[in-house]
């Protein structure tokens, strides 16, 4: 059995956990993300463990809300210089893909074994709806800038140990997909992307793609700002739209070598695709998706239902848990430290009650 206990965890962005060096009433535990699904800034995952004397084995998961691992540390060789001191150890994620803006855990093993839980709060933006701030930043980051990047589903599965999947790298950072730089015309929250042999050639996008992923970035930080899905519909040539895509095309793309020859190329060998972006707890915008969500209804819902835990259907509202507080204050953890975490206790334990209740009854 694991003799090493954490007696303090948490994850923080990297900026508040520098700032809060210099003055200790900065510390906030949260990680930011400007929007969800999209990333997060960089963030650090301090623990302190105390233990024997030894050298033991350590790494770290972060599960979502559903319970899906979305990472997993490098496991490490760590040092405790005996049970009369407290080891820091500290890991940085530059980034981290999150789906969700809601509470995540942390759970740290030791030689195998589990041995601590701890939240972990997102922040999103400044507040206010995810799904909206979502969308307003991926049409500022399109609007100033004239590439984004799609990223399409690989159709052959990575072999486990190969070169392009390392057996001890990082989880949770490892994109297995098709990520292509793109130049595009935005209309009225539609994208419309040219891709051909003549053109600019998307690897993965097919007529028959139903879905990608589009990644906005920042102009002046080339980080990814959003990060979300897109439903696919090919454009004939004799639609509307059609037109319109290919004369404000002619004027956006960079270095065109036939000038106004490129729309009956394009006419002749390249596929217009339109992509609608989704963003999570956004309703439907166009009929394409009205249509599919009617056609397919009970296989959105299968696949919704296997992701959620019984107590995602609680809501409890959060409120502080006195006990839980006071003992960590008396812990010497700040304020604000354990008002987050007294209010995190709280829903979990409540959480529990009820569903006690609910399967009881």
């Amino acid at each position: 059995m694991t003799r090493a206990d954490v007696h303090y965890a948490l994850a923080i962005d990297t900026e508040i956990w520098e700032a809060s060096k210099v003055d200790p009433t900065l510390l906030d535990p949260v990680v930011r993300t400007d929007a969800v699904p999209g990333t997060t800034h960089p963030f650090v995952v301090v623990r302190d463990y105390q233990g024997p004397q030894g050298l033991y084995l350590e790494y770290f998961t972060i599960t979502d809300p559903t319970g899906a691992e979305v990472f997993r540390s490098v496991e490490r060789k760590v040092n405790l210089r005996g049970e009369q001191f407290e080891d820091r150890l500290t890991t940085t994620v530059p980034r981290l893909l999150v789906d969700r803006g809601d509470e995540h855990e942390l759970t740290f093993f030791v030689d195998g074994d589990e041995v601590s839980t701890v939240p972990m709060f997102l922040e999103v933006g400044g507040g206010g709806d995810p799904s909206v701030m979502a969308e307003e930043t991926l049409a500022k980051a399109l609007g100033k800038g004239s590439i984004m990047w799609i990223v399409v589903d690989r159709k052959e599965p990575v072999v486990p140990g190969s070169k392009k999947l390392r057996k001890n790298r990082p989880r949770g950072l490892v994109y297995e997909k098709h990520q292509t730089p793109a130049w595009f015309v935005l209309d009225k929250g539609t994208i419309f992307v040219f891709s051909g042999p003549t053109e600019q050639q998307i690897e993965g996008l097919e007529p028959s793609t139903d879905e990608v992923e589009i990644v906005a970035r920042s102009k002046d930080m080339r980080s990814a700002v959003v990060r979300t899905k897109a439903t696919v519909e090919v454009v004939s040539s004799d639609d509307p739209r059609w037109a319109k895509a290919a004369e404000a095309g002619v004027g956006k793309r960079l270095n065109l070598p036939d000038g106004e020859g490129a729309i009956d190329r394009w006419r002749e060998k390249c596929t217009l695709y339109a992509l609608t972006p989704v963003f999570a707890g956004a309703p439907s915008k166009t009929a394409g998706e009205a249509v599919a969500a009617a056609a397919a209804p009970a296989a959105a819902e299968e696949k919704k239902e296997v992701k959620k835990r019984p107590e995602d259907d609680i809501h409890v509202e959060a409120q502080i848990d006195q006990a839980v507080f006071d003992k960590l204050v008396a812990e010497g953890k700040s304020e604000r430290v354990a008002r987050a975490k007294a209010k995190a206790a709280y829903v979990r334990a409540e959480k529990k009650r009820i569903l006690a209740e609910q399967q009881g009854g």
